[in-house]
């Protein structure tokens, strides 16, 4: 294995790290802490370069994440999602691009969010109590991250074969 497919392994184990992470963190404490959102954005230049991608194109994933997370801030403020939850969505959406697997992000994203919601609301009716705390959005877009992470990265090939 070269050198450079070696770091673009390990940066993609990270990511996946960083998602399965941000699931347990927010269904734990429903916050996403600053450090981890800031370690997924972050990871994305090096796993750039490690893969090849040319400066014009991870420009343009710049661009996305900034996008996305203007989106986030909008939300944020009108009290949709957390503050964590549009950081993390903009650092998942900086590696991913603009691409149809943007869609699919969000896509997936939802469907998890939706399946969760099921689940507080049986654990709801179980409990007999409301549900006083917001969803743990994270997990959903953790799960989004990993359907990305796992059906493009050289990560998967490992096991696969790619």
């Amino acid at each position: 294995m070269r050198w450079d497919t070696a770091l673009t392994v390990l940066l993609e184990y990270g990511f996946a790290l960083a998602m399965l992470a941000s699931a347990a963190l927010d269904l734990r404490s429903r916050r996403l802490p600053n450090w981890l959102n800031l370690a997924v954005a972050m990871g994305f230049l090096p796993w750039a370069w490690s893969t090849g991608l040319p400066w014009s194109d991870a420009a343009i994933h710049l661009v996305v994440g900034a996008m996305v997370l203007a989106v986030g801030f909008g939300l944020f403020a009108t009290g949709v999602i957390g503050g964590g939850d549009a950081k993390l969505g903009a650092a998942v959406a900086l590696w991913i691009g603009f691409s149809f697997e943007l869609l699919r992000f969000f896509i997936v994203m939802a469907l998890a969010g939706g399946v969760l919601a099921i689940f507080a609301l049986i654990w709801q009716a179980a409990a007999h109590q409301r549900l006083t705390r917001a969803l743990p959005y994270g997990v959903a877009i953790g799960v989004a991250g990993l359907d990305y992470l796992f059906r493009h990265s050289e990560a998967a090939c490992v096991f696969s074969g790619c």
